[in-house]
């Protein structure tokens, strides 16, 4: 039997390939690839799979290169948290109470929750690996879903506690056992499933275990996320420490990076390293002000992400709007500062839904295969109906997906080919049977942790988080 053949007709499609115009085109997908994309393709449609996008803007899927999909089971818990209350309660109260069961359940819920509003691919960087049975259950859960995702291995709730308290710096390595064994599970760098580390960095670690982790990770080929430079945590230059110890490559991403300086960005550039930006969370959360602007001026293009959804919402659209706004609300606000009224604004929409597309594909080590409509790559396409009230007229489609547009009008998604929303549903999924499951593990968790909906950690009694203390 050959491969399947689908034919999206007659879309607008915006294919974030340099020089290519939006146009109405056709994209004929065989497989897991795109065969072909243009107007009119000549295709015996008897042979293939047809379907109409005539009122559909279609994009690349969206590339959320910084989200803990678990924390979805605690979605809103900490909507009034802090970054230190988040910190404190993930790691000494919430993340010890998981079940494998519960992370099983949490992950099919964050899966399938992304790919209803149009993420096609994420890096998860997962802390709740303190067994192998959690570590099981949380790849069976992604496993379940035909999401693509590239698992970030090697973190621990339980290793991270020490840095909850002075000196908050944890002297334990990624669990390379672990780390080897989901790498030779997942050997292939093309599947939906792919491995990655995930690093504390050392803004959470000493430098001998940060050398340690990134060595573990390049004898294994596998790219590494790190959080580094979120507000004041260790009152020291994370990213010119690791440049002195020879460590800045091109298979580094880097997350949040709200406290870096120009000279660090320029760094990051001059190494090939990425930058992963959750906008909408490190304004709420107190991360410090996105470095959006400052990195694009360097010519630093940012992936953007969600984070967590405990304290944010999960829709990619959000995260377009915020990068966008941002920046350009700091370059406003600076003109007016100097007595002068705006007369252009920084960035585009284009900008924003290149951070969300080929950008997200680049920070994956995947940008040849990903994050563009085009010829022999992957077919992770994203449909948009145009016949919402929230989306017409259109004058601009780019404009109308970045501003308008939010997951009620995520009519389709395909995922290597295969289409996992159809009409505006999840394909095969039973929702009644995920509501139910999600309620009772959620339930279960906090009845474990000994809390109820609005709690929140504690105030530290000494001033444990001022950087005074913590240099």
């Amino acid at each position: 039997m050959g491969e399947e053949r689908t034919l999206i007709r007659g879309g607008t499609v915006i294919t974030m390939e340099p020089g290519v115009p939006d146009a109405v085109a056709d994209i004929l997908i065989e497989g897991d690839r795109i065969a072909a994309v243009g107007r009119g393709l000549g295709v015996d449609e008897g042979a293939v799979r047809v379907v109409d996008a005539s009122n559909r803007i279609v994009v690349p899927g969206f590339i959320d290169t910084h989200r803990h999909i678990y924390q979805i089971l605690m979605r809103g818990l900490g909507t009034n948290w802090s970054l230190m209350e988040y910190l404190t309660s993930i790691i000494s109260v919430l993340g010890p109470n998981f079940t494998p069961d519960d992370l099983y359940v949490a992950q099919r819920l964050g899966a399938l929750d992304a790919i209803d509003t149009g993420v096609t691919a994420a890096f998860d960087w997962c802390q709740q690996q303190t067994s192998r049975d959690h570590i099981d259950a949380l790849l069976d859960g992604l496993e379940s879903t035909g999401f693509r995702v590239k698992f970030g291995s090697g973190a621990n709730v339980i290793d991270l506690q020490n840095c909850l308290k002075p000196p908050f710096i944890a002297t334990t390595p990624a669990n390379a056992v672990e780390v080897r064994r989901l790498r030779e599970k997942y050997a292939s760098d093309t599947g939906l499933i792919t491995i990655g580390l995930a690093g504390m960095g050392p803004d959470h670690l000493t430098m001998e275990v940060v050398k340690q982790d990134l060595a573990l990770a390049r004898e294994l080929g596998i790219r590494i996320n790190m959080h580094l430079g979120q507000a004041v945590m260790p009152g020291r230059s994370g990213i010119e420490l690791m440049h002195q110890e020879g460590l800045l490559g091109d298979d580094l991403t880097l997350g949040h990076c709200n406290y870096f300086s120009d000279d660090e960005i320029k760094l990051m550039l001059d190494h090939g390293v990425t930058a992963s930006v959750t906008p909408e969370d490190e304004c709420n959360m107190g991360h410090g002000w996105p470095p959006i602007g400052r990195m694009v001026a360097a010519g630093l293009y940012p992936n953007i992400g969600i984070d967590t959804c405990l304290n944010v919402g999960s829709d990619q659209f959000t995260a377009m709007r915020f990068a966008l706004a941002i920046p350009r609300a700091q370059a406003n606000d600076a003109a007016l500062a100097a007595g002068q009224n705006p007369w252009s604004v920084p960035l585009t929409a284009r900008d924003a839904l290149r951070m969300a597309t080929i950008e997200g594909a680049r920070a994956l080590g995947q940008e040849h295969r990903l994050g563009s409509i085009k010829a022999g790559k992957q077919a992770d396409l994203v449909s948009i109906d145009i016949r919402h009230v929230s989306m017409f007229p259109v004058h601009d489609p780019v404009a109308n997906v970045v501003h308008s547009a939010g997951r009620s009008v995520v009519s389709d998604v395909f995922i290597a080919g295969r289409q996992v929303k159809k009409d505006g549903e999840l394909v095969g999924v039973d929702l009644q049977r995920l509501h139910a499951d999600a309620e009772a593990a959620a339930a279960g968790l906090l009845e474990r942790c000994g809390i109820t909906p609005g709690w929140a950690p504690p105030h530290p009694d000494d001033a444990v988080y001022l950087a005074s203390e913590s240099a």
